[in-house]
C-alpha cells in the first residue's frame, strides 16, 4: 500500500455469518414535494444504505481450550447480541444464552473447556445513548447447563455500577473489577473481587488507593502498583507503589511534561515493563530493573505513540501496534512464538489488519480476525502444526469489498510547518480529481484520533459519491504529548487552521473541486464544522453540525463536563478563561460571518453537549434569516444509536450535500421520504422564506 502524499507547491502545505450458521412524524412543509423517491435512490447507490447500517452477524468468536467448540456472540435483528456455543464437529449451535430487555453480550471468555463467561453491555429502551457496561456477568456450560448470572452487582456504588472481568485466577475463580455506571461527579475508586464462576460467591480483595486506577499484578497475584489519576485532573497520571510496610507511595506526573508508569511484570524476577513519555514526546516501552532503576528502551516510534502492546501467555510484549499511516505491528521480540505466528499470517494476508484472539490450551490452533478498510472482517482458524488456515466466519457476507470505497493515508505540512496526518476516502470508480469533498473532523478533541480501517461514516458519504477527508489536527491523540497538548487553548485558532490547510491541500492536489467543499462533524467536530464556515466563509459551501459545541461560554457551565472539578479544570485549559475571547471563538456569537447553508442535528437528551448549544446556534441563525435546516432526535443523547434514527439522519445529510455540492441545486426542495418504513421519524424542519442558492 502506498501513502497518498502529493505536494502542493503553491502553498506552504504539501500536503458472519459463520459459513454453516449462515418520534414524532417529520415536520410537514409545503416545499417537501416528491423529488423522485429519494430514499429509493439511496437504495440504488453502489452499496444500499441498509447494508452499511446492518449490524455484523457474529462477534467475539473464541475457540475452546480443547478445540472442540467455539463460543460467539450472535447478533439479532434488534441489534442485541446473544451468546452461543457451537459444536465444532457438526458446526451447529449447541446452546444459547438468550438475552432479554436491553442487555446484550459484549465480551466472551473461555474459563475452561466446559464453561464460558459472558459480559454484557446495555442499550436503553428510552435513550439512544451509546451502550454502557452492565453490573452483571453470566456463565454457561457448553451443553447449556448451569446457565446463570454469577455476578449481579455490589453496593459499592449503591447498586449503580458496572463490572468487568479482570483476569483469571484459576479454573474456578476470576477477578472482577467494579466501577460506577454512567457519569459520576468524581473519578471513582476501583474495587476488585474474587469471583467463583460456578457458585457466584465473591470476596472483595482490593480497593484502589487512588482514583480511576488500573492494578498491576505480580506473578503471585498480588497488586504491586496502581496507575490512575488525581481526583481533579484529566491530565495527571498517578502511580501508587506498594511499600514493604504495606503503605502506598504516590508519584504524580503532569502528562504535558511526560510520565513514567508501570505496565506489567516481566517473566524475569525483578523486572517490569514501563511506558515513558518523559525522555521523548511519543510513548516508549522500557524494561526496568526495579531494584537498581536501570532501564532499557525496547521500542519507541519517533512520530506516533504505540497504541497497544500484544503479550504472550507470560505477559511479555512481543509486538506493538502503531498507526502512523496504515496500521502496523512492530515485532518487539522477533523470536517470540506469537510474533513468528503473526508474521506468517501477515505474509498470507498482506495489507490486512490481523488480530490474534485466542488459542487452544496446547497452543496448536489459533482464532484470528482479518480486516481492512473495505470490510468489517472475517474469522479464521490457524493450525500451528501443519500451517493450515481455515475460513470460519464472515462478519458481513452481504458486503462486497470491491464495492466499498478505499481509504488512503495523507500527510501535509500546516502553515506553521507542523506535519499533519489524516485519511481520505474516495468513491469507487471515480478518478481522484475535482471531486466534491467533505471535511470530517473527529470529536474529542483532545485524545481521540482517526485511524485507517473500516469506518461506516466515511464509507456512507463516499458511497454517495463524495471524497471524505479525516484530519488528525493538533490536539488529537496518538502523535505524542507535544502534539496533544499543543491543541490546548487553540480551539478556533491553530486547530481550526489545520482543517483549513487540509482543505487547501486537497484542492491544490487536484482531488477536490474548490467550488464543491462542505464541512461536517459531531461533538467537537460539530464545533469545528460551524467554526469552519464562520472563520472561512468563502471556502465551504455548506456545513453540518451534529450534537456540536457552538458557544464556549455555555460550554463552561452547561452539560456534564463542568459538573466535576476535573472537568472545569480541563475546560479552562482547553478553551481558555477569558469570556470575551471565548465568545470570539464561538460560532453562535458570530453567525453574521456565515455565508454557507447550515444543517443542525441534535439529540434532545444530550447531557454531554447541552441542548442550550443547539438553541443558541439555531436562534442566532433564525434571527439572521439564514438558510437553515434542523433535525432533532427526541430520544437521543450524544448521538443517535437506533438504526432507524441513523438511517434518517444520514439520508438527510446526503440529501443536504447533494443539494449544495452534489448533482442537485441548492434551491431544490429537500427529500420527502428519508424516514424508514415503519419508523416514527425525527423532527425535521426546513426553514422557508430565506435566500437559497
Amino acid at each position: 500500500m502506498k501513502i497518498l502524499k502529493i505536494s502542493a507547491a503553491a502553498l506552504v502545505i504539501s500536503a458472519v455469518a459463520l459459513s454453516c450458521l449462515q418520534g414524532v412524524q417529520a415536520t410537514e412543509n409545503k416545499n417537501n414535494q416528491d423529488v423522485g423517491n429519494y430514499a429509493d435512490s439511496l437504495g440504488n447507490l453502489p452499496v444500499p444504505m441498509e447494508d452499511l447500517f446492518r449490524p455484523v452477524a457474529y462477534t467475539n468468536i473464541r475457540i475452546s481450550p480443547d478445540g472442540r467448540h467455539f463460543a460467539a456472540g450472535k447478533v439479532r435483528e434488534d441489534g442485541l447480541t446473544d451468546g452461543v456455543i457451537i459444536d465444532r464437529r457438526t458446526m451447529e449451535i449447541k446452546s444459547t444464552l438468550e438475552m432479554d430487555g436491553s442487555v446484550g453480550v459484549s465480551d466472551i471468555q473461555w474459563a475452561n473447556k466446559e464453561r464460558v463467561l459472558f459480559s454484557f453491555s446495555m442499550k436503553s429502551a428510552t435513550s439512544e445513548g451509546a451502550g454502557s457496561g452492565s453490573g452483571s456477568i453470566a456463565a454457561m456450560n457448553v451443553d447449556g447447563s448451569r446457565k446463570e448470572l454469577i455476578w449481579t452487582g455490589t453496593n459499592d456504588y449503591g447498586g449503580n455500577e458496572s463490572a468487568s472481568l479482570a483476569g483469571k485466577i484459576d479454573d474456578k475463580h476470576y477477578r472482577v473489577v467494579v466501577y460506577p455506571s454512567g457519569t459520576g461527579l468524581d473519578f471513582p475508586l476501583q474495587y476488585i473481587y474474587k469471583l467463583n464462576i460456578y457458585t457466584g460467591k465473591n470476596t472483595r480483595i482490593a480497593r484502589s488507593p487512588i482514583r480511576l486506577a488500573e492494578p498491576i499484578f505480580n506473578k503471585g497475584g498480588d497488586i504491586t502498583h496502581w496507575v490512575g489519576r488525581l481526583p481533579d485532573s484529566f491530565d495527571h497520571t498517578v502511580v501508587a507503589t506498594k511499600q514493604d510496610n504495606g503503605d502506598w507511595e504516590e508519584s504524580v506526573y503532569h502528562n504535558a511534561k511526560g510520565m513514567f508508569a508501570p505496565v506489567s511484570w516481566t517473566r524475569e524476577d525483578g523486572f517490569m515493563w514501563y511506558t515513558d513519555t518523559i525522555e521523548a514526546p511519543t510513548k516508549g516501552l522500557y524494561k526496568v530493573n526495579v531494584k537498581t532503576g536501570e532501564k532499557e528502551l525496547v521500542y519507541r516510534h519517533p512520530k506516533v505513540d504505540y497504541d497497544e502492546t500484544y503479550n504472550d501467555d507470560d505477559g511479555n510484549p512481543w509486538g506493538a501496534m502503531i498507526n502512523y499511516d496504515y496500521p502496523q505491528v512492530v515485532y518487539i521480540d522477533k523470536e517470540n512464538h506469537y510474533a513468528k505466528t503473526h508474521q506468517r499470517l501477515q505474509g498470507t494476508f498482506p495489507n490486512k489488519v490481523i488480530k490474534i484472539l485466542n488459542r487452544t490450551s496446547d497452543g496448536n490452533e489459533w482464532v484470528v480476525h482479518i480486516g481492512d478498510d473495505r470490510h468489517p472482517g472475517s474469522y479464521y482458524v490457524y493450525n500451528q502444526f501443519d500451517g493450515a488456515l481455515k475460513f470460519l466466519a464472515n462478519q458481513a457476507e452481504w458486503i462486497d469489498p470491491a464495492t466499498i470505497p478505499a481509504t488512503h493515508p495523507v500527510r501535509f505540512n500546516a502553515r506553521d510547518g507542523l506535519e499533519i496526518n489524516g485519511y481520505i476516502t474516495l468513491p469507487v470508480g471515480k478518478e481522484a480529481k475535482n471531486l466534491p469533498l467533505i471535511i470530517l473532523p473527529h470529536g474529542g478533541p483532545h485524545g481521540p484520533r482517526d485511524y485507517w480501517g473500516y469506518n461506516k461514516e466515511r464509507i456512507v458519504f463516499a458511497n454517495a459519491g463524495y471524497a471524505v477527508m479525516h484530519v488528525n489536527y493538533r490536539g488529537s491523540g496518538g502523535y505524542g504529548r507535544e502534539f496533544l497538548f499543543g491543541g490546548y487553548g487553540k480551539w478556533g485558532r491553530e486547530m481550526q487552521d489545520d482543517l483549513t490547510d487540509a482543505t487547501y491541500w486537497a484542492i491544490q492536489a487536484g482531488i477536490a473541486d474548490p467550488e464543491r467543499v462542505c464541512i461536517y462533524g459531531a461533538s467537537y467536530g460539530g464545533y469545528a464544522a460551524m467554526m469552519g464556515i464562520t472563520k472561512e466563509p468563502d471556502l465551504y459551501k455548506c456545513g453540518i453540525g451534529y450534537v456540536g459545541v457552538y458557544d464556549l461560554n455555555i460550554f463552561m457551565t452547561e452539560g456534564d463536563i463542568p459538573l466535576r472539578k476535573a472537568g472545569r479544570t480541563y475546560l479552562k485549559a482547553a478553551v481558555g478563561t477569558d469570556a470575551e475571547e471565548r465568545a470570539r471563538r464561538s460560532p453562535a456569537a458570530n453567525v453574521d460571518r456565515i455565508k454557507a447553508p447550515v444543517f443542525l442535528i441534535q439529540g434532545q437528551r444530550d447531557v454531554r453537549v447541552h441542548w442550550a448549544h443547539y438553541e443558541a446556534m439555531r436562534d442566532a441563525l433564525e434571527q439572521q434569516e439564514h438558510a437553515l435546516e434542523t433535525l432533532v432526535a427526541p430520544r437521543a443523547g450524544h448521538g443517535a444509536r437506533e438504526e432507524d434514527s441513523q438511517l434518517e439522519i444520514y439520508c438527510r445529510m446526503i440529501d443536504f450535500f447533494d443539494r449544495h455540492i452534489g448533482d442537485r441545486e441548492a434551491t431544490d426542495p429537500p427529500a420527502s421520504d428519508c424516514v424508514p418504513e415503519g419508523a416514527l421519524g425525527l423532527e425535521y424542519k426546513y426553514y422557508e422564506g430565506v435566500k437559497r442558492g
